[in-house]
């Protein structure tokens, strides 16, 4: 029974594990098509502004072509009045300053574009940092947690060993007294304290002796512990893979059966 439950829980994980791949499969999808769409805007937008320019100097073209035209039309009539004459030059010199005024605002649209590509190159650059700053608090963060953690161990391990040598200690101290509060005479009390030092080392060596099979014990046991989990999880890992291995080739089916 405990083993059908095992194989129904991990049935379920893979099941899940699947899911949420697709899940993120699906997610991931979206996030490039958004961004897709929004690149064919910017570039929309871009071609949009570059066919206003050429419209704008297709119309600058037309004027002049009508400029010189009517200029032929000038030149034909050179039977007019001097002041005639007069004006047709003035009209011809607006006409040229005109066309340099044209060429300047063209030469500033283009420092206009060339300016923009700039602003978005700093842009670029800056996202780049923003991105490498995030990246170096995120390891900044990982490291402080560690030292943390290291620093918790570290506290923990240390009063583990002040309250084994407290106990060590009040056991000591009880075993004195007791023995110290028995003795009637000088000499008896000599006797005592021989026998417990003797008593004190014998206790210590037993001690040592308990605490080094203790740690050939728990060792042991670690031993075996860790043998038998890493015996079940590549148990659990074939199985898995093999279960991931049916569940992939039975939504290929169902989808061909669609």
């Amino acid at each position: 029974m405990r083993k059908q439950n095992k194989k129904s829980g991990i049935i379920n994980k893979v099941y899940e594990d699947f899911k949420n791949r697709q899940k993120n499969k699906d997610k991931k999808e979206i996030k490039l098509k958004e961004e897709l769409i929004k690149k064919n805007q910017e570039k929309i937008k871009i071609i949009e502004k570059e066919q206003k320019l050429i419209k704008k100097r297709q119309d600058q073209k037309e004027e002049d072509l009508k400029i010189k035209e009517k200029d032929l039309d000038l030149k034909e009539l050179n039977q007019e009045k001097i002041y005639n004459e007069q004006k047709l030059k003035e009209k011809e010199q607006l006409l040229k300053e005109k066309e340099q005024l044209l060429m300047e605002k063209e030469l500033q649209l283009k420092g206009e574009e060339q300016n923009r590509k700039d602003e978005q190159q700093k842009l670029k650059e800056k996202d780049q940092i923003i991105k490498l700053e995030e990246q170096k608090k995120k390891d900044k963060e990982l490291k402080l947690r560690e030292e943390e953690q290291n620093r918790k161990d570290i506290d923990l391990k240390v009063r583990e060993d002040e309250q084994r040598k407290k106990e060590k200690k009040e056991q000591r101290k009880k075993y004195k007294q007791q023995k110290l509060q028995n003795q009637e005479s000088q000499s008896k009390k000599e006797q005592e304290y021989i026998k417990l030092k003797e008593w004190e080392e014998k206790f210590d060596r037993e001690q040592k002796l308990s605490v080094e099979k203790e740690k050939l014990r728990d060792e042991k046991i670690k031993r075996r512990e860790l043998q038998e989990t890493k015996s079940k999880e590549i148990k659990e890992v074939e199985l898995q893979d093999e279960l991931t291995s049916r569940l992939e080739s039975f939504e290929i089916k169902q989808t061909r059966k669609n």
